[in-house]
């Protein structure tokens, strides 16, 4: 017998069973689509504890550049926030030799508490400072730290103090007597300079050198031409020093050689071989401000470089 279309109609309880695995499908696909953001919390508890537990790590294994005794809290403060030890607000800048310095002058220049132990317990092994470079070796030493207490290192013997004394046989005293108004830089000796708070052997020396092969200070800004000066270091003796242009030794422009301009800090070589080609063109420099027909000369290297020349 063929069939009827009703044979081929759903009852009303099959449709009932397929709307509700319609729904368990959609439901489904809903949870798989939802299911990492449900993860998430998990994820951030995971986390937290991480932190926590490296937190830890660090109060047990790291952080031990703080005491266990309270006045290291009382002399340095504590970081609410974190727990860590900070340094002095005001610090104590004095010459110190490395050799001897105590922990108390140590930590007054601004070492942290951790790093002047570490110079100590150096010491107390044999370890000896011959130069202020040699400060570099410890480990705890951050650079801005070593940058700044550098100019006040003083080792009495040392090599560098060694290598100033037999360039400048003159110089006796290991204290200079500090001068009483303002230092004229193209005057001072090794000594007066030395007794300037932050200037020690080596930059006695740099700044002396510098000079004579500049021919003498214009300003005391130059200063901070000097290799490795801090700025630091400038800004707290700049209103102490003095400079007298006059006493700057010129350069005849005339009559010098190329090498003996290329000598000069502020000409050099190739300069100075442009200066000697213009001035035999032109025969001779009637007055310095022909040099800035001077190819290599713009007007910043003419004022820098024309104090220190002469056409006579």
């Amino acid at each position: 017998m063929a069939p009827t279309t009703d044979d081929f109609r759903f009852s009303r309880r099959s449709r009932m069973g397929a709307l509700v695995l319609l729904g368990l499908l959609l439901a489904a696909l809903v949870i798989w689509r939802l299911l990492p953001a449900l993860q998430r919390p998990e994820e951030d508890t995971e986390e937290k504890a991480l932190q926590q537990a490296w937190t830890a790590f660090r109060k047990e294994h790291i952080a031990d550049d703080r005491p266990d005794d309270r006045s290291y809290t009382a002399d340095y403060g504590e970081d609410r926030a974190t727990g860590e030890g900070v340094r002095p607000v005001s610090l104590n800048l004095q010459p110190f030799d490395p050799n001897t310095a105590s922990e108390a002058v140590l930590t007054g220049l601004g070492l942290p508490l951790r790093t002047a132990r570490t110079l100590i317990k150096y010491r107390s092994k044999g370890g000896r400072f011959r130069k202020k470079e040699d400060l570099q070796k410890l480990y705890t030493l951050r650079r801005e730290d070593y940058e700044r207490i550098a100019p006040y290192v003083r080792i009495p013997g040392g090599e560098e103090q060694q290598a100033f004394r037999k360039e400048y046989p003159e110089w006796e005293k290991e204290t200079p007597a500090v001068p009483s108004g303002p230092l004229e830089l193209n005057t001072a000796d090794a000594g007066a300079l030395i007794a300037l708070r932050g200037i020690g052997p080596g930059y006695a020396r740099r700044i002396l050198s510098f000079r004579d092969a500049l021919g003498g200070f214009i300003r005391v800004e130059q200063l901070k031409e000097v290799y490795g000066f801090p700025d630091s270091t400038y800004q707290q003796l700049k209103d102490q020093l003095a400079v007298t242009a006059d006493l700057v030794k010129k350069i005849n422009v005339n009559l010098a050689t190329e090498e003996e301009l290329g000598h000069h800090p502020y000409i050099g070589r190739k300069l100075a071989a442009g200066i000697v080609k213009l001035r035999h063109d032109l025969g001779s420099f009637a007055e310095i401000e022909q040099l800035r027909q001077v190819p290599l000369i713009n007007e910043e290297k003419y004022r820098k470089i024309a104090p220190y020349l002469a056409t006579r």
